[in-house]
């Protein structure tokens, strides 16, 4: 059984951290930059904000 990829959404970024809104929580998540790196690589979630997709923002430089 193939699942969807779960929907984040970027709200800014501060620093080296990163707030993301999670669909059932009512309060944003602040994230470091590994954690928001290895969830941009990740298949399991589909981080966009309201004008892009942010793994066109965001390009991972390995």
């Amino acid at each position: 059984m193939e699942t969807k990829p779960l929907k984040i959404k970027l709200i800014g970024k501060k620093g080296k951290s990163y707030q993301i809104k999670f669909p059932y929580l009512k309060i944003p998540v602040t994230v470091n930059e590994n954690l928001f790196n290895k969830m941009l690589l990740s298949t399991d979630f589909e981080l966009y904000n309201d004008s892009s997709s942010i793994k066109k923002a965001y390009p991972i430089h390995s």
